[in-house]
């Protein structure tokens, strides 16, 4: 799998991760977020005409800001997440995207289901609505700049940018 996401300035990053360090208050010690917001998941193996097509289509896009406004649990998937608000630049991103590949796209970013967020902790038997709560109770909006477009390819230990646009 392919991911393109959309990679949050270091400050952004920074304040996600912080927030997630609540996290080990009840034992639970999640990877550092790595401040990003998937935008797409190429499923096919061969990934590289996907990666030609993506960078056509998105060239000449400029930064843009989004702004954090909520933390919730995402029950569906057993994960707490912190998500922008509604953002024209990050949705016609997706929707170009899925314009044209949505066909190889996984299940939760082929359509108009996609929902852009960054995941903070993934623990299915953790109680997320509590630790989201304390969560909430750290957290204030804030504004991240999206200055680059990488591509992520999904691995056994992780992850690996293989490519990424500038903005």
């Amino acid at each position: 799998m392919l991911c393109v996401i959309a990679k949050l300035d270091s400050h952004a990053a920074e304040r996600l991760r912080a927030l997630q360090r609540i996290a080990n208050s009840y034992s639970l010690h999640p990877s550092p977020v790595y401040g990003h917001i998937t935008i797409a998941t190429y499923t096919p193996e061969d990934d590289r005409p996907f990666v030609a097509g993506c960078k056509e289509l998105l060239r000449g896009t400029p930064p843009f800001p989004v702004l954090y406004d909520r933390v919730e649990v995402l029950s569906e998937t057993s994960i707490i997440a912190a998500a922008p608000r509604e953002n024209g630049a990050l949705l016609s991103l997706h929707d170009r995207i899925a314009a044209r590949y949505g066909a190889f796209l996984d299940a939760w970013t082929c359509d108009d289901g996609w929902y852009p967020h960054t995941t903070l902790l993934y623990a299915p038997q953790a109680e997320l609505p509590r630790i989201c709560r304390v969560m909430r109770d750290g957290f204030s909006p804030f504004e991240a700049v999206v200055k680059n477009i990488e591509f992520s390819r999904v691995t056994e230990t992780g992850y690996e940018i293989v490519d990424r646009i500038v903005l």
